[in-house]
C-alpha cells in the first residue's frame, strides 16, 4: 500500500530525532510526499526548524520519495476544503487517487479523510502502533512523546495517552 505523509507527522518525528520509526513501521512500504509539503520542510528549516533538515535528508537520499500530482490529482487538491493547507490537499488528493494510506496529524484532514473514507493514520495511531507492533516498548513510546512535547511544543491531550496506551484488544 502506498504510504503518504503530511508534514506535520515527519515533523513531529523528527523532531524527536526518530524518523527512522515510520520506516520500522512500515518496512515494505516507501513514504511518499507531495511538493509542497517538500516545499513547507523548507520553509520550516528556513524558519528555525532545524531539525526538519533530517527529512530533507531522508528525500535527498531516497528514503522518502517525492510523488508528482497527476492533473486528476491537482485538480482534486484544489476543490478540497479551504481550511486544509495545500500539503494537506495535495497528500489527500494523492491518498484518495491512488487508494494510499495518509499519514497526518491535523484533526481537519483526519475527519475529512475518515468522511470520504481514505484510509488515514494519525499521530495517536502510529504511536499506538510502535508498541502494538513491537517496534518500542510503551515506555519508549513515553519517551518519544515528551521528546515530541519538548521539540516541538506538541500536547497531547489525556484522552489521546488513554488510547495510545489501552491494553491489546484480545480476539
Amino acid at each position: 500500500m502506498l504510504i503518504i505523509s503530511d508534514t506535520n507527522i515527519l515533523s513531529s518525528f523528527a523532531a524527536a530525532d526518530s524518523l527512522f520509526l515510520l520506516a520500522r513501521l512500515f518496512p515494505n512500504n516507501k513514504i511518499f510526499i507531495p511538493p509542497v509539503v517538500e516545499a513547507e520542510l523548507v520553509a520550516g528549516v528556513a524558519h528555525g526548524k532545524s531539525y526538519l533538515a533530517t527529512v530533507l535528508q531522508a528525500i535527498k537520499f531516497n528514503e522518502i520519495e517525492i510523488l508528482t500530482l497527476s492533473l486528476p490529482e491537482k485538480l482534486l487538491s484544489q476543490t478540497l476544503p479551504n481550511r486544509l493547507n495545500p500539503g494537506e490537499c495535495e497528500a489527500i488528493a494523492l491518498a484518495q487517487k491512488r487508494q494510499g494510506r495518509l499519514l497526518s496529524n491535523d484533526q481537519r484532514a483526519v475527519r475529512y479523510c475518515n468522511q470520504q473514507q481514505i484510509e488515514v493514520l494519525d499521530l495517536t495511531d502510529l504511536l499506538r502502533l510502535l508498541w502494538l507492533q513491537r517496534v518500542l516498548s510503551p515506555n519508549e513510546v513515553k519517551q518519544l512523546i515528551t521528546r515530541m512535547e519538548q521539540v516541538e511544543k506538541l500536547s497531547l491531550t489525556p484522552q489521546q495517552r488513554v488510547i495510545i496506551f489501552a491494553p491489546r484488544r484480545v480476539k
